[in-house]
């Protein structure tokens, strides 16, 4: 049975927006034949069991993450998809593990920063997920995950970067402002100035974040073709191309991030280059992965394409669409916190039935939580418009022969006072009248 790996969709030339998804991509690239697997451009976290992307499935067995996927080929070859098993050196072994873990903890917070927490190059990245994804996920998906770079890279103290935040800092500056005498206020400062001035000083933070994630990693290369070996790649050069080719490739408005690369660290941008090349085959565009036709499909699977990777068009998934819709909407919710559950690599997931999240167990909370809102929120509308509602005031002619009867007795009507105005000079007395002429009083 053919495996699919189902990633975000291409992005600024590579097969892929995402580091992980890059990941996975040049490990199969690299592991299995080229007829053993297809790659789907679905954009769709609902299918995997951590509800991140890239997710492999094979058959009733889903597995999510790229080390949960790498275990799961090992397990499932018995060691012959596994591109490290040439390394027998207990060395390099540990150097592969260690500077995954090292590279994926400080490159991925530049991406964040680069690809969304900065406004002018979020704008792109927007964008780049308009062509990928299908209606209405287009207007929740780049948000959120924009919130999620923004949440990760919050200690960092680089927030100048957005725009949205140095807006509000105006605003907070001129309402301050607007408190103080006009003989003793100063010139307010503009957006435009306040991103000059605070990307100016963020921009030493950046160039020595960009030390501290690569310049480690290239003296690890030297002149190498791989990082390890000049023969073949290892896990550790799929993690190092996800990542570097995120961060050299893309052309955005605030290059810092390539700009630090090319200026100190050219070995590792021929390395990107080269790599890209052999692995991905190549540019890759939206129309090499949203096939439409059968024959497109044959065609890039038997390799006729020019990116070199075997796509298949994605399925059309509206329940899958209205999860992500869901999803999004109810991370917003400030007391509503979604747990993502990961799958352990030591599970025996092949022989699963059926993947561990089913969709009806993704949707139910998130239904039952809303239809309890929408019930709240309706019981209040019609309360306040009930209580606003005066009751309608009736006369005894209303009420047929018997009421006019009343009426005329004047029996049951209250009482209503007139005050006359004192004449001048005089001292006022009240007067009370009776304007009916009943039960008249006067005070003198």
């Amino acid at each position: 049975m053919v495996l699919e790996l189902h990633i975000w969709g291409p992005a600024f030339s590579l097969p892929s927006i995402d580091p992980h998804c890059l990941t996975a991509i040049a490990y199969l690239a690299q592991a299995l034949p080229r007829d053993q697997w297809v790659l789907v451009a679905s954009s769709d976290a609902t299918l995997s069991p951590t509800k991140e992307l890239p997710v492999l499935q094979d058959g009733s067995a889903t597995i999510g993450g790229f080390e949960n996927i790498v275990d799961y080929l090992r397990k499932r070859s018995d060691g012959d998809w596994d591109i490290d098993r040439q390394f027998s050196n207990p060395k390099d072994r540990a150097d592969v593990t260690a500077f995954s873990s090292f590279l994926t903890s400080q490159a991925h917070p530049l991406l964040d920063l680069s690809l969304y927490v900065a406004s002018e190059n979020y704008s792109k990245t927007r964008t780049a997920y308009s062509s990928i994804l299908q209606w209405p996920t287009q207007y929740f998906v780049p948000p959120q995950r924009r919130t999620i770079a923004k949440a990760r890279t919050e200690h960092m103290g680089l927030s100048s970067l957005d725009l949205d935040t140095l807006d509000e800092e105006r605003r907070s500056s001129r309402k301050a402002a607007d408190l103080i005498p006009q003989s003793l206020r100063t010139s307010r400062p503009t957006v435009t100035g306040l991103m000059k001035e605070k990307q100016s000083s963020a921009r030493f933070k950046l160039d020595a974040l960009v030390d501290a994630a690569f310049k480690p990693l290239e003296q690890l290369l030297g002149k190498k073709k791989w990082m390890l070996s000049d023969e073949r790649a290892s896990s550790l050069d799929c993690v190092a191309l996800g990542y570097l080719s995120l961060a050299f490739i893309p052309e955005m408005p605030l290059s810092w991030l390539a700009e630090g690369l090319r200026g100190r660290y050219p070995d590792l941008c021929k390395y990107v280059e080269d790599g890209v090349k052999e692995v991905f085959g190549g540019k890759v565009t939206v129309e090499d992965a949203l096939l439409s036709s059968t024959g497109e499909q044959s065609a890039m699977i038997q390799g006729e394409n020019e990116s070199g990777l075997p796509w298949r068009a994605p399925e059309q998934n509206l329940s899958s669409a209205g999860a992500s819709i869901l999803n999004s909407t109810f991370d917003s919710v400030p007391f509503y916190k979604r747990t993502i559950v990961t799958t352990s690599s030591t599970q025996p997931q092949h022989s699963t039935d059926a993947p561990p999240h089913s969709l009806t167990s993704t949707l139910l909370p998130p239904l039952l939580a809303s239809a309890g809102a929408v019930a709240a929120i309706a019981s209040y509308l019609l309360y306040s418009n009930l209580s606003k509602q005066e009751p309608e005031k009736r006369n005894l002619s209303d009420m047929g022969e018997a009421g006019a009867m009343f009426a005329g007795l004047d029996f049951g009507e209250p009482k209503k006072e007139v005050r006359v105005p004192p004449a001048e000079g005089r001292v006022p007395v009240g007067v009370e009248v009776d304007i009916e002429g009943v039960g008249e009083r006067r005070g003198l």
